[in-house]
């Protein structure tokens, strides 16, 4: 998944669903991504850190 840079679950410090689409607030900036793609992402970090 691409979304222009990395962004670690441990920043991201809240996540709101707006429309279709979710807001991801970090230290940073404010992202917006479709909600199927942040869906994917923490399904996929989630999986990664069970298998630690």
């Amino acid at each position: 998944m691409e979304l222009g840079r990395i962004i670690y679950p441990e920043y991201i410090e809240a996540a709101v669903g707006v429309g279709d689409d979710i807001a991801i607030l970090t230290p940073d900036a404010i992202i917006t991504i479709p909600r199927r793609i942040f869906q994917t992402y923490i399904t996929d970090w989630l999986e990664a850190v069970v298998e630690i």
